[in-house]
């Protein structure tokens, strides 16, 4: 088990993180997302001891390992770190990096654990290959099959994935899953992108300045979003300014009327009009040819103002009122042109001012 006791760091007069307290279950793949300089790879470091905290205390099981006298050495807490640039030493072939934490294992025995990780990491074959030899991906694999061989209680992975390409990324979080589960420890993985975390994450942590905004599975995070910022990161770009109307207890889009049952806040009971934010995934929306749609579905339109091209379809840049955004529509579409979409009522959030 990971412990954060009330966690606080500055550098400087500038706060990283401010009374963060969170506990990782032993065997758990955490993941922590959210932007750069909200404190990810500050806590990443304090769990490796690389650096220790102004303020609380960080636990690993029942044992102390940083407060602000303590600071237990890097090489004593059964903690291993896959750096965001690998840091593959220039001068040694594969097998010598995977096995230079094993020094103190005979020979017979080093050999055959770099063979496993090797075999595991599918990286057998490049066993000889100096880290100039070897593409993005293969060292990224060496840099894990690197932290493995030790068998660490905990494996930090920071930002792993960020300089690799778009197909690569997406074969390495597949293989990541599959990984994950055959270590059995416990991980903490930085990220700033959730949809990437959400592969083999077991809880997403999301971090804004320095603090913890929501915590919770995947599913249950990307379902609902606890806050407009949390809904953003998520993927809901699609923001439609509305009102409330308590008379007719009916949400507005302009002078549209819609449905939303996920609603995050409460009318104000005051007053006759509230204002709220709707927000929707992009994935959501549906382009419409007619203005008829099923049961439990809204249906809205707007004024079509840019149309572009991308392959196989087009997307449309759409005004309701003041508000913009884009939708996808499998035909082309005159600028100036009204047209429909819909989306259903429990695809959308609806966050009410406080």
């Amino acid at each position: 088990m990971l412990v954060f006791d009330n966690i606080s760091r500055n550098f400087g007069t500038i706060p990283v993180l401010k009374n963060l307290s969170l506990t990782i279950k032993e065997g758990e793949v955490a993941c922590l997302v959210g932007p750069s300089g909200c404190g990810k790879s500050t806590l990443l470091r304090l769990v490796a001891g690389l650096d220790k905290p102004d303020q609380g205390k960080i636990y690993i099981g029942n044992d102390v390992v940083s407060d602000e006298k303590t600071l237990l050495p890097v090489h004593k807490r059964n903690v291993n770190m896959v750096f965001q640039d690998f840091a593959l030493w220039p001068h040694m072939r594969v097998s010598e990096i995977v096995g230079y934490g094993l020094k103190h294992l005979d020979q017979h025995e080093r050999r055959e654990r770099v063979e496993k990780l090797l075999n595991l990491l599918r990286i057998d074959t490049l066993a000889m290959r100096l880290p100039s030899e070897l593409s993005g991906g293969q060292q990224q694999r060496v840099a894990i099959a690197r932290a493995l061989a030790t068998r660490p209680k905990i494996l930090l992975l920071d930002e792993p994935l960020s300089n690799l390409d778009v197909q690569l990324r997406m074969e390495m979080r597949l293989e990541f899953a599959e990984l994950f589960k055959e270590f059995g420890g416990t991980v903490l993985y930085v990220t700033h992108d959730p949809l990437e975390a959400c592969t083999f994450a077991d809880r997403l942590i999301v971090m804004r300045k320095g603090t913890i905004e929501q915590q919770g599975t995947p599913e249950d995070l990307f379902a609902s979003p606890s806050s407009e910022w949390v809904a953003m990161l998520a993927g809901y770009d699609i923001r439609l300014k509305g009102r409330y109307c308590i008379s007719g207890q009916q949400l507005f889009i302009g002078d549209q009327a819609v449905e939303i049952k996920n609603r995050n806040g409460s009318p104000s009971a005051k007053q006759n009009s509230t204002a709220a934010m709707v927000m929707l995934h992009p994935a959501s929306i549906r382009f419409r040819n007619g203005s008829f749609g099923e049961e439990g579905q809204n249906i809205l339109s707007g004024i079509v103002t840019n149309c572009l091209y991308e392959g196989r379809q087009w997307r449309l840049t759409i005004r309701i009122d003041t508000d913009h955004f884009s939708i996808l529509a499998p035909q082309k579409v005159t600028i100036g042109e009204v047209v429909a979409f819909s989306f259903q009522a429990d695809d959308a959030i609806a966050f009410f001012d406080a």
